[in-house]
C-alpha cells in the first residue's frame, strides 16, 4: 500500500448491501446513487450518470462522443452500441499524408495539419445521446426527464470542479487556447476555474444547458434533428469540417443481444463485439483458460509470461483483422472459436520458452480456417507505429441488474471543437481510423472505426457477479482483463485489484509498474519480451499510467464491493 507521513494515498473499498454506483467525478455518482435512491434501476443510474459526467468531466466524455453500454435487466443481457461513425461524405483520401512516420497516441501515419488529430475535419457521428436513449427506451424505469434534469441543473447553476478535471485543463492548454469556443466554456472569465468552494464564480456551462433541456424534451430527437442538430453541423461546417443534418438523422445505436459471451473460470463473460476491444479481451482470457493461474504466484514470472504471450497474441490480431463488419470481411466466429484458441495456444507454447534473448516476433493466425471459408477480399493490416480521453461507470442495483458504461470523446477535450452557442464539445472519433486508404481500418463513408472499449460484465450461477471496465484509450483492454484475473483467480477484492501492480502488453515494449520486482523482470527477458517501467514521471497514457478503471461486484451472500482508480477524482458509493 502505497503511503506518504504513514497515511494511506489509496482509497478505501465501499461496502454495501443494495446498490451501488462508481463513477469518474464525485457528482455524477451521487447524482446515480439518488436515481437508485428513488426506485431506479441501474439503467437509469447509469443514463443520469453518464449525461452528468459529461458535464463535471468534459474533458473525457459528454454528448458529443459515443460508447457502450453493457447491461443485465433481469433475464435480460446484452450490450447496446453507440460509437462514433465517419460522415457520410467522409473518404479515404479526404487526408493529405505527410510522412508514414507514426504520430498521435496512435501512432498513424502523420496527416497535414493533424487534421485527423484535432479540429473540424476530426470529428465523427456522435452516438452518445442515441444510445442513452435507447437503452432507457427499452429498460429503463423512471421518466426520461427525470434522468436528465440533474445534469441541466450542473450545467446551468455551475460546479466546483475537482482537482482531476482542473489537472486536464493545465495539461491542455496549448489544445484550449488553440481553440477560441472551447477556452470560453472551460475559462469563461478568461482565467482557470478554482476549486475553491467558497468561490462564487463556479465552472457554468449555461449553452450545454440549454442543448439537455432539448434532449430532455424530445429525446434523442433533440440532439439528431431540428434546432441542436444544425447548430452542430453549421458550426462544423462554417470552419471546414464534413459533418450533415443528414448525418446525424441516420445515426442508429446497436443493440446487440447478449453481445460476445464466452466462458473464463465457469463464470460467463459478456464484452461488445466486432469493431471494439471486446474480441480482443476475449481472446485474451480464453487464452489464459490454459493456464491455471490459481495456482501459480500473482505477478511471478510464469503467470506474467503466460498474460504477455495471451495478451500479445490477442492484439496482433486485433490489429490484422478487426474492423466494422459492414465494409470488411472479419473471421469474428473463427477468432474466438475453441479452436483457433487452442491453436494459438499451441503456437505460444512454441514460443513461450526463449533462452536466448531474441525479440518475439508476432505474427497473425489464419482464423479464417475455423470459419471453413475464404476471406472475400484481403486488405492490410492497420499496424500502428510505436509511438486519450474516456470515461467510465459501474452500477449493480438491488434488484440485481447490472451496467458496465464507456463512453469517449477519444482524446482530452476531444477534437477541441464546440460549435458556436452549444456548449457541446465534439469527439475526434477520426483519429481512430488508419487514415491511409485501402487497410483494414482506413476511412469509408458511413464507416465506424475500431475502438478501444470493452466494458464487461461477469455473470455466475446467481446473476452478475462483476461490473469492470476502465478508461484509457489502448491500454483499457490489457487493464479489464487484468482485473477480472485478478478477482476471479486470485481472490483480490475490487479496490486490492484495481491498487495492485499491472502491466500493459498494448504496444511492441510493455510497460510495467515500478512496483513488479526488477529481478522478475531479468529473468523474463531471455523470453523475448522487452519492458519499459512507468513511473511518477511518465504520464503519457495521461494521469493513470495503466488505465483507470471501476470494479463492482456481488458475493453470493448478497454484499456488494467496489473500487475506483485511487489516483483520480473518481468515486464510488453503495446504497444503505
Amino acid at each position: 500500500m502505497t503511503k506518504l507521513n504513514n497515511v494511506s494515498l489509496l482509497k478505501s473499498e465501499a461496502i454495501s448491501t443494495a446498490g451501488m454506483i462508481g463513477t469518474k467525478d464525485r457528482y455524477a455518482t451521487e447524482i446515480g446513487k439518488a436515481v437508485l435512491d428513488n426506485g431506479g434501476n441501474a439503467i437509469d443510474a447509469a443514463v443520469a450518470s453518464c449525461l452528468a459526467i459529461g458535464v463535471v468531466e468534459p474533458t473525457s466524455s459528454g454528448i458529443g462522443g459515443g460508447g457502450y453500454l453493457n447491461f443485465q435487466v433481469g433475464d435480460k443481457g446484452g450490450v447496446i452500441g453507440f460509437p462514433m461513425q465517419a460522415s457520410l461524405s467522409a473518404n479515404s483520401d479526404m487526408y493529405s499524408i505527410i510522412s508514414q512516420q507514426g504520430v498521435g497516441s496512435f501512432g498513424w501515419a502523420s496527416v497535414k495539419n493533424d487534421e485527423n488529430i484535432h479540429g473540424y475535419k476530426s470529428i465523427a457521428i456522435p452516438g452518445a445521446v442515441a444510445g442513452l436513449y435507447k437503452a432507457h427506451e427499452l429498460y429503463g424505469s423512471m421518466p426520461w426527464s427525470e434522468l436528465v434534469e440533474p445534469s441541466i441543473k450542473l450545467a446551468r447553476e455551475g460546479i466546483t470542479p475537482h482537482w482531476h478535471l482542473l489537472f486536464d485543463i493545465g495539461k491542455l492548454m496549448g489544445l484550449i487556447f488553440q481553440y477560441d469556443e472551447l477556452r470560453r466554456v472551460l475559462m469563461p472569465s478568461g482565467v482557470m476555474p478554482t476549486s475553491d468552494i467558497n468561490d462564487v464564480n463556479k465552472f457554468k456551462q449555461p449553452h450545454l444547458a440549454d442543448v439537455l433541456e432539448q434532449i430532455s424534451k424530445y429525446g434523442a430527437k433533440g440532439f439528431y434533428e431540428g434546432d441542436v442538430a444544425e447548430a452542430l453541423v453549421k458550426g462544423i461546417q462554417d470552419n471546414g469540417g464534413i459533418l450533415t443534418t443528414e448525418d446525424f438523422a441516420q445515426y442508429t445505436p446497436f443493440v446487440w443481444d447478449q453481445g460476445l459471451e464466452f466462458a473464463y473460470r465457469g463464470k460467463t463473460v459478456r464484452v461488445p463485439p466486432y469493431a471494439c476491444a471486446g474480441t480482443t479481451s476475449a481472446m485474451t482470457l480464453k487464452l489464459l483458460n490454459n493456464f491455471n493461474l490459481s495456482k501459480i504466484e500473482h505477478n511471478s514470472i510464469e503467470m506474467l509470461n503466460a498474460y504477455i504471450l495471451s495478451a500479445r497474441m490477442a492484439y496482433v490480431d486485433r490489429f490484422e483483422y478487426l474492423a466494422d463488419p459492414n465494409f470488411v470481411d472479419v473471421p469474428w466466429e473463427g477468432l474466438v472459436s475453441d479452436g483457433y484458441i487452442k491453436t494459438r495456444f499451441q503456437e505460444m507454447s512454441g514460443i513461450s520458452q526463449y533462452s536466448d534473448g531474441k525479440e518475439i516476433n508476432y505474427r497473425p493466425g489464419n482464423p479464417w480456417i475455423e470459419e471453413k471459408r475464404k476471406p472475400k477480399e484481403v486488405l492490410p493490416a492497420s499496424v500502428p507505429s510505436e509511438d486519450k480521453g474516456t470515461t467510465h461507470l459501474g452500477v449493480i442495483d438491488k434488484f440485481g441488474n447490472a451496467v458496465s458504461l464507456t463512453n469517449t470523446l477519444m482524446s482530452g477535450f476531444g477534437s477541441g471543437v464546440v460549435p458556436k452557442n452549444t456548449g457541446v464539445i465534439m469527439n475526434n472519433g477520426m483519429m481512430w481510423f488508419d487514415p491511409i486508404p485501402d487497410r483494414v481500418n482506413s476511412i469509408k463513408p458511413g464507416k465506424f472505426p475500431l475502438n478501444n472499449m470493452t466494458p464487461a460484465l461477469v455473470l455466475g450461477d446467481n446473476g452478475v457477479e462483476m461490473s469492470v471496465g476502465a478508461s484509457g484509450g489502448r491500454r483499457i483492454t490489457n487493464c479489464v482483463t487484468q482485473l477480472i484475473i485478478k478477482c476471479i483467480d486470485y481472490g483480490m477484492s475490487p479496490q486490492e485489484a484495481i491498487d495492485s501492480p499491472r502491466i500493459d502488453c498494448s504496444a511492441k515494449i510493455i510497460s510495467t509498474d515500478p512496483r513488479i520486482p526488477a529481478e522478475v523482470l531479468s529473468k523474463l527477458e531471455p523470453r523475448g519480451h522487452r519492458f519499459q517501467s512507468i513511473g511518477d514521471h511518465s504520464l503519457d497514457s495521461g494521469f493513470p499510467s495503466f488505465a483507470s478503471p471501476v470494479v463492482i461486484m456481488k458475493d453470493e451472500d448478497g454484499t456488494v464491493r467496489g473500487g475506483v482508480d485511487s489516483f483520480h477524482s473518481a468515486f464510488i458509493q453503495g446504497q444503505e
